[in-house]
C-alpha cells in the first residue's frame, strides 16, 4: 500500500480476537497493513480468550487513555471441581475436588461480588513486580505476592447465565477497567471453598464496540490494498469520545487550536460548565480542550490531513 495513502487513515478499528492468537499478534499482523502508523490496542485478552479488541490507528491512539475508562462486558464459563495454576484450562492442573457448589452457593456469591471490590491480581499476568512480569517468575519457579498489586475495581453487573452442567456454570459480568475474570474465579474458589477454573472468555462489549460492529484479520488482509475500503471501515477518532461534549469551531479557531492556543467561547448549559470537550471543524475532529471560565484550551491536538 502507498505510504502517502495509508497516512490518511486514522480512528478505530474493533477486531475480533480469536483464541489462542495474542493481542501483541494482531498489533504485529496490523503493523503489516497500516506500515507507518502508530498502533495500540486498549486493553490486552488472555490467549484462551476471544472478542472484542479495540485497535487505534495513527492519531486515534492519542484517545487510548480514554476508552480505558469505559466499561467492558465479558461471558465465561467457569468448571468447578479442578484448580489450575493459571486459574484457566490452559493451566497445569494443582488441585481436585469432590465438593461442587450447588446453585444457591453461587447465586449468593455473585450477590457479594458488585460493586467495589479489591482484586488481587493473577499471578500468571502481565503486572510487574520489580520491573518483571509476574508471568515471567511464575515460569521460573517463583511464587511471588500478587496481593501487593491488588486493586480496586467495580463490579457493574454480574449474574448467571445458566447451569451448563453439573459442574460448569455459564456468567455474565460487566465491570470497570483493571478487571481480571481469572481472578473473579480465583475469589469464587476461596469463598466458596471449592476447586474452579475459567474455561471460556468472550468479551462482548467495550465501550462503544461490541460483537455487531467487528472485524476479522482475515478480512483486513484481504483489504490491505484497497484503501478506499479501509477507510470505510475505520471508525472515527472520536467514537470514544461519546461520552465527552463536542464544540463545533470555524477555520480561524481551529488554526488557533492546533498551534496550541485557547479561543474565546461561552458553552451554554443548563447548569455551570468545567472540563473537557473536543473541538471539531466540519467533520474532522481538531484537539481534545480543557474548558474553564469562557476559554477553550487545547490539551491533545490531532495532526490529520
Amino acid at each position: 500500500m502507498p505510504r502517502n495513502k495509508i497516512n490518511i487513515i486514522n480512528g478505530w478499528i474493533n477486531i475480533f480476537k480469536t483464541e489462542g492468537m495474542t493481542s501483541n499478534n494482531i498489533i504485529s499482523d496490523l503493523k503489516k497493513i497500516f506500515k507507518d502508523h502508530k498502533i495500540g490496542h486498549a486493553g490486552t485478552l488472555d490467549p484462551m480468550a476471544t472478542g472484542v479488541l479495540p485497535i487505534a490507528i495513527g492519531e486515534a491512539t492519542k484517545t487510548v487513555p480514554y476508552i480505558h475508562k469505559k466499561n467492558k462486558t465479558y461471558k465465561f464459563n467457569i468448571k468447578f471441581g479442578i484448580s489450575t495454576d493459571t486459574d484457566d484450562s490452559m493451566g497445569k492442573i494443582i488441585e481436585t475436588s469432590n465438593h461442587i457448589p450447588n446453585i444457591n452457593d453461587v447465586t449468593q456469591f455473585l450477590l457479594t461480588y458488585t460493586g467495589y471490590i479489591n482484586q488481587v491480581p493473577p499471578l500468571y499476568s502481565a503486572k510487574k513486580i520489580n520491573g518483571v512480569r509476574a508471568y515471567a517468575l511464575a515460569r521460573a519457579g517463583a511464587k511471588p505476592d500478587m496481593k501487593k498489586k491488588s486493586k480496586i475495581i467495580y463490579i457493574d453487573k454480574f449474574e448467571l447465565i445458566k447451569k451448563i452442567s453439573e459442574t460448569e456454570y455459564s456468567f455474565i459480568v460487566r465491570c470497570g477497567t483493571g478487571t481480571y475474570i481469572r481472578s473473579i474465579s480465583k475469589d469464587m474458589r476461596l469463598s466458596l471453598n471449592c476447586c474452579c477454573h475459567v474455561t471460556k472468555i468472550e468479551r462482548t462489549n467495550y465501550g462503544p464496540f461490541n460483537l455487531e460492529n467487528i472485524l476479522s484479520i482475515d478480512r483486513l488482509i484481504q483489504q490491505n490494498h484497497d484503501i478506499d475500503n479501509l477507510i470505510k471501515i475505520v471508525e472515527p477518532i472520536e467514537t470514544v469520545l461519546d461520552d465527552i461534549l463536542a464544540v463545533k469551531v470555524n477555520n480561524y479557531d481551529a488554526s488557533k487550536l492546533k498551534n496550541g492556543m485557547y479561543i474565546n467561547r461561552n458553552i451554554d448549559s443548563e447548569y455551570p460548565f468545567s472540563g473537557e470537550v473536543y473541538a471539531t471543524c466540519g467533520e474532522k475532529i481538531v484537539a481534545i480542550c480543557k474548558y474553564a471560565n469562557g476559554q477553550i484550551q487545547p490539551q491533545k491536538v490531532f495532526n490529520l490531513q
